[in-house]
């Protein structure tokens, strides 16, 4: 009986894996399109652009193009990188001093007050991992040990277990080129085969409630 569950958790940890991967090999056909790649941001466009055809910069964010530090973090047996210079702290998870909001997505845990301000805290796992997976998941009350603060404190990012902070190379992480979906993936750092997010991105999803950017065609 051990064995199966070990190779049951073993096994979705390699889905999980798959699942990035393919995300970071994701619809060739839109790096075809110049013109949506090389469009200027939304800030200095000479013509206003709607939200749902801004795509996020192609290659490596700023902090991504030189060696960087990076924390290990798990959420759902799944390993993610945030990078340091992204970071605002880490404390300790205490579901009672989380104030739930009613009328948000299920990931969206509520508000905790950190350095003075109610900032809000999601599920990781729940919000970066496929819906099929979730279903495996642990509920987030037995689960959840720290959380990261992002964007000098803008959101907060529940997880599991810290792993360790690690530094990497700009060469050692497969960046992605296109982010019309998990915009909030920056890539994948190789040696480790984990998820590195990218900590701006996610605050914009903090804020918006929207995980992906719509597609321009509306589907």
């Amino acid at each position: 009986m051990e064995q199966r569950q070990r190779r049951t958790v073993v096994a979705e940890k390699d889905a999980l894996s798959v699942y990035f991967e393919a995300l970071l090999r994701e619809a060739p056909a839109e790096l075809e399109q110049p013109d949506i790649i090389e469009a200027p941001s939304v800030a200095i466009a000479a013509a206003p652009v709607p939200v749902a055809e801004a795509t996020p910069e192609e290659g490596p964010p700023e902090w991504g193009r030189e060696t960087f530090q990076a924390l290990l973090f798990k959420v759902g047996g799944l390993l993610l990188a945030v990078p340091l210079i992204e970071l605002a702290g880490v404390q300790e998870w205490h579901a009672e001093k989380v104030t739930p909001l009613p009328g948000h997505m299920p990931w969206y845990l509520g508000l905790m007050v950190y350095r003075d301000r109610n900032v809000p805290v999601v599920d990781t796992a729940q919000l970066v991992m496929p819906e099929d997976k979730q279903a495996n998941l642990q509920p987030w009350q037995d689960r959840l040990h720290h959380v990261v603060f992002i964007g000098d404190g803008a959101g907060g990012l529940a997880c599991d277990e810290l792993a360790q902070v690690v530094t990497l190379r700009s060469d050692e992480v497969r960046w992605r080129t296109s982010r019309t979906k998990r915009r909030w993936l920056a890539g994948t750092v190789i040696a480790h085969m984990c998820a590195l997010l990218d900590p701006p991105v996610f605050v914009d999803v903090l804020a918006t409630g929207l995980e992906d950017v719509p597609e321009a065609d509306g589907a």
